[in-house]
C-alpha cells in the first residue's frame, strides 16, 4: 500500500499519509523517507486538524535553537492554503491559530497550539507541564554531515524529554522524522535497529516503537520526471535522496565468522560493545555484536576502566594491530551499522 497522497494547489505535490502508521498505535515512531515524500507536511497537517477539532497541542522539536530559529517563522507557510477559515502565526516561542470572523471589525483571538523547543535546552524545562501536547514532531532527528553534531548521550536526552512532556500517561506519541542519511545515529545506535534487516515498517520493543522505512513508487515517479530527477536519476545521490537507501548501509566487509574462528576479547566503544574473532587459518578478523557469555574486556571509554577492564588507548599495540588489519581488508562485521562504528573510532 502506497502511503504517499497527491494532491493539487498551483501544481501538483504529494504528502505522506499518517493513517498507516497511526494505526500500529506506538509511542516512539520512526519514519525514514525519501527527501521532498512530505513527512514534514503531512504531520503538520495532522496536527492542526488535531488543534481545531479537539484543542489538542504539539512540540515542534529540532536540536538547536539555530535550527528552530531557521524553521519557525515559515512553519506555516506552505500548510496553511488548507485551512482557509484559519489564520496561523509563530509567536514567541509558539504556534498560535485564530478563526477567521465573518465580521471584518471583529478582534482576532489566537489560540496557542503548538511550542517550538530545542533538544539542546530542553533540560530547562523539567518543571514545565504540557497537558495538551500530543505530538511530537522531532523533524531531521539524523543529520547531515557538516558542523551540526549530535549532544552527548542523546537517546536518553530525548527520553529525558518525553518524559517531562508524557508524565507516565500514554498520552504522547512521537514522529521521529528523517531522510536515510545514515544508520550511525544516536538512536539507530542505542536501539539496536539494523534498517537492512527488518520489513518496511517494523514494530519494536512490545509495541512502544516503529520503524517504517517509506518507500513510494509513485514519488520516485514523479520526481524521475522533472529535469533535477532525470539529472540524479542512476546516482549515488538519487539512491539515498529519492529511492530512500542509508548511504552507509552497504554489504562491502560484511561477512558472519566461520566456525574455525576463535573468540578474543571484547573492546567497550561509546558506540557499544563488540566482540573480536580470529581466524588462524585465514588471518581473519571477525568484529560481532552478539557477545560470549564468557569476556575479556577491554575498554576504549576513559570512564569506565575498572579492574577487570583496563583501558586502551588510540595508540596502544593492540588497537593499532587492528587498524592495521581493516586497511588491508583483514577485519569483517556481522552488519554494517558494527563496521561503521569501527571506522568512525579507527579514524579519530
Amino acid at each position: 500500500m502506497d502511503n504517499i497522497v497527491a494532491f493539487k494547489q498551483k501544481e501538483q505535490f504529494s504528502y505522506y499519509n499518517y493513517s498507516k502508521l497511526f494505526s500500529y498505535n506506538c509511542t516512539y515512531n520512526f519514519l525514514i523517507g525519501a527527501r521532498g515524500l512530505g513527512k514534514t507536511y503531512g504531520i503538520k497537517k495532522k496536527v492542526i486538524k488535531d488543534a481545531i477539532r479537539r484543542g489538542d497541542m504539539f512540540i515542534y522539536l529540532r536540536r538547536y535553537e539555530g535550527e528552530i530559529a531557521a524553521a519557525a517563522p515559515t512553519f506555516f507557510a506552505d500548510v496553511e492554503w488548507e485551512f482557509p477559515n484559519h489564520d496561523f502565526r509563530y509567536h514567541h516561542g509558539m504556534a498560535q491559530m485564530a478563526h477567521i470572523e465573518t465580521r471584518a471589525d471583529k478582534k482576532r483571538i489566537w489560540t496557542d497550539i503548538g511550542f517550538f523547543i530545542a533538544l539542546s535546552t530542553a533540560q530547562k524545562l523539567k518543571s514545565v507541564a504540557f497537558p495538551k501536547v500530543k505530538t511530537i514532531i522531532f523533524d531531521e532527528f539524523i543529520i547531515e554531515k557538516g558542523a551540526i553534531h549530535y549532544l552527548p548521550n542523546e537517546a536518553d536526552v530525548f527520553n529525558n524529554f518525553f518524559s517531562t512532556v508524557d508524565r507516565y500517561k500514554d498520552k504522547t506519541k512521537v514522529l521521529f522524522l528523517a531522510n536515510s542519511v545514515s544508520i550511525m545515529n544516536p538512536y539507530f545506535n542505542r536501539y539496536d535497529i539494523e534498517p537492512s534487516e527488518l520489513e518496511e515498517f517494523s514494530v519494536l520493543f512490545d509495541g512502544f516503537m516503529l520503524l517504517h522505512l517509506a518507500k513510494s513508487d509513485e514519488f520516485n515517479n514523479q520526481v524521475y520526471k522533472t529535469k533535477f530527477g532525470k539529472f540524479i536519476k542512476g546516482t549515488d545521490y538519487a539512491d539515498y535522496a529519492v529511492a530512500n537507501e542509508f548511504i552507509d548501509n552497504g554489504k562491502t566487509l560484511i561477512e558472519f565468522k566461520g566456525f574455525r574462528a576463535k573468540y578474543s576479547y571484547t573492546l567497550e566503544t561509546d558506540k557499544g560493545s563488540f566482540s573480536v574473532w580470529q581466524d588462524d587459518k585465514n588471518r581473519q578478523f571477525y568484529v560481532q555484536k552478539k557477545l560470549p557469555k564468557k569476556e575479556v574486556k577491554f575498554t576504549l571509554v576513559p570512564e569506565n576502566i575498572a579492574k577487570d577492564k583496563p583501558l586502551l588507548t588510540f595508540n596502544d599495540p593492540l588497537l593499532a594491530y587492528l587498524r592495521t588489519c581493516l586497511r588491508q581488508g583483514r577485519m569483517v562485521f556481522d552488519v554494517p551499522s558494527t563496521r561503521n562504528a569501527f571506522i568512525e573510532i579507527f579514524s579519530r
